[in-house]
């Protein structure tokens, strides 16, 4: 990450955003929907139908992936992944991605064990950590996806540290 963007900093956006979600939550289920996005709307002054929510919503979760969507609420996960693409720091979301895409050696939108083995022989990488602390490290990755990390998970794990 850049010097000018420090760990509290990223403290403080993260608890920006998840207090702006849990007001958008207006039914308190954890998850942003139509009804939450219909209420939004309506405080507003702008009448919105569930329909038209639901195709926000879509439209929202659909920039973050080229996968079809289905998905009718909003977690906190991907309301932050959101805001930090097009609300919060885009320089730490520029950072991100120049990192992600770094590390995605084969550049299939995932950072797979094979991305990481290539990383760590092609350029000593991982030179400090023996085989077992990089085994460890590599079992962490993989319990976050499925066979890899995509961009919104990698997000997700930057910011938690």
């Amino acid at each position: 990450m850049t010097t000018n963007v420090n760990i509290n900093d990223k403290a403080k956006f993260i608890r920006a955003v998840e207090e702006a979600f849990f007001i958008l939550d207006r039914d308190r289920n954890r998850s942003i929907g139509p009804d939450d996005f219909c209420a939004l709307a309506k405080s507003i002054g702008i009448d919105l139908d569930s329909n038209e929510a639901l195709l926000l919503l879509r439209t929202a979760l659909g920039e973050q992936t080229d996968d079809p969507i289905h998905e009718t609420f909003l977690t906190v996960d991907q309301y932050a992944t959101l805001m930090l693409r097009h609300v919060g720091s885009s320089e730490l979301n520029d950072e991100l991605r120049r990192t992600f895409d770094a590390l995605d050696r084969d550049h299939d939108g995932k950072i797979t064990r094979h991305d990481m083995d290539r990383l760590r022989y092609e350029n000593d990488f991982f030179n400090k950590l023996d085989d077992e602390q990089y085994e460890l490290m590599i079992k962490e990755l993989l319990l976050l996806g499925n066979n890899g990390v995509n961009f919104d998970q990698f997000v997700h794990l930057m910011m938690q540290q």
